[in-house]
């Protein structure tokens, strides 16, 4: 097995010195742009489908078209291997994504989510490869512009910018716009994609500029698959995030049910909840830098397993507006620092070549399983009731507190030799 030294030296010779100026801000700025997009999509859309009477099997649906966010592994080589030179090799992707997001948006103006489901359905999945093929590209500018040392910075911003994205959605969009209707909602998100688009262009980004080696062939993304160390953190990261995901589905209609409007839904689910994910996210950075990121994620995998107790409980009898606003946000804020401490441990493991492809296979499927694991939470609900799901997310968190603390603890040894 690869030692956690090799890792890292491999990791940093390939490293710039020094992360380019401006880059920073540019990466955190596309990533509002893009969560903007992908929060509309999986807090936005399910708020109106609920208010137009649709059933929760039917907003079950939302995340099966949304699979192209979660399966970009499958075209991330293309984005290492192909690139505009004169535009910018990951510059040309983001601005193809953005384009084919603004005409998915376009189009989704047109229907009416009461009477036009299939029809939206399938423009939300063409909108969510316009935002994979974005995050994909943002996501292998950052793994080769910054430096090692910028690193747990760029996961921070990375997390935090995610979180602002709820601000610009929650704020800015579905407080004014919702009672207004879908149809200016959806105007007022497309302006957003469109003011971006023309923004990228002036970005400090790759412009004139390839990646200076040989692009790897397809099949040799799974290879990180083939690494003990990748393979025990996206367990870890997985089993942290059970408290978190399996009840991810639920939030918007356990928000509509509790007597939220969505315009309020909005303010508690993206405004206060990630805001709330925000100072989360800034504060992990600190920590992952001084304690690393395992150690990270035996704190948050702790904290989910008792925050799933607690609301078991609260729940038993119903749940109250008071209860449903503060399981949300309490969950996003949770989430957005294990984000950004696992996103810090899988950067250092991207081999030379293929950083846009391994850093995208490892989220990939990191997010297929939290998918997979969201759905069946939607599912135990009905059969068993949210206690029972909450119970079962527990005991998953707290074992992967455990897991990432002997990860912690190995990884320190080894660095110690």
């Amino acid at each position: 097995m690869t030692s956690l030294a090799g890792i890292q030296a491999r990791s940093e010779s390939h490293a710039p010195s020094i992360t380019p100026r401006g880059l920073i801000p540019a990466i955190g700025f596309l990533v509002i742009l893009q969560a903007t997009l992908a929060q509309f999509v999986v807090h936005g859309v399910p708020l109106f489908l609920r208010e137009a009477g649709h059933s929760a099997t039917v907003i079950g649906l939302i995340y099966l078209v949304s699979l192209p966010y979660v399966m970009r592994f499958l075209w991330a080589p293309l984005i290492d291997r192909y690139g505009s030179a004169r535009l910018g090799h990951f510059r040309s992707w983001i601005v193809a994504g953005l384009a084919l997001a603004c005409c998915a948006l376009t189009a989704a103006s047109f229907l009416d989510p009461a009477r036009a489901l299939p029809a939206l359905l399938a423009t939300i999945f063409f909108l969510m490869i316009g935002v994979a093929t974005q995050i994909t590209a943002t996501g292998g500018l950052m793994v080769e512009g910054l430096a090692e040392a910028d690193r747990p910075k760029g996961a921070a911003i990375l997390a935090a910018s995610a979180g602002l994205a709820g601000l610009v959605l929650g704020a800015g969009v579905l407080f004014w716009m919702a009672e207004l209707g879908w149809s200016m909602t959806i105007a007022g998100v497309t302006a957003i994609a469109a003011i971006g688009l023309f923004v990228v262009f002036f970005l400090p980004l790759d412009s004139g500029a390839r990646p200076s080696t040989k692009r790897a062939p397809f099949w040799s993304q799974f290879s990180i698959l083939r690494r003990a160390d990748t393979r025990n953190l996206l367990g870890i990261a997985v089993l942290v995030s059970m408290g978190l995901v399996l009840t991810y589905g639920l939030k918007s209609i356990v928000l509509i049910d509790a007597g939220y409007s969505i315009s309020e839904a909005g303010i508690v689910g993206l405004v206060i909840g990630n805001a709330t994910g925000v100072c989360f996210a800034l504060l992990s950075r600190p920590l992952v830098e001084r304690w690393g990121g395992f150690f990270c994620l035996a704190a948050i995998g702790l904290l989910a397993a008792l925050y799933c107790l607690v609301f078991a409980l609260l729940f038993t009898d119903g749940v109250s507006r008071s209860s449903a606003a503060a399981f949300v946000i309490i969950a996003n804020g949770l989430t957005f620092a294990s984000f950004a401490a696992s996103r810090t441990l899988i950067m250092a493991r991207c081999a030379e070549g293929r950083k846009a492809t391994e850093l995208a296979t490892f989220i990939s499927l990191e997010g297929i399983a939290l998918l997979l694991l969201a759905g069946f939470g939607n599912l135990l609900s009905d059969l068993a009731g949210m206690p029972a799901v909450l119970l079962l997310a527990a005991a998953g968190s707290l074992a992967g507190a455990v897991l990432a603390r002997q990860a912690a603890l190995k990884e320190r040894k080894e660095m110690a030799s």
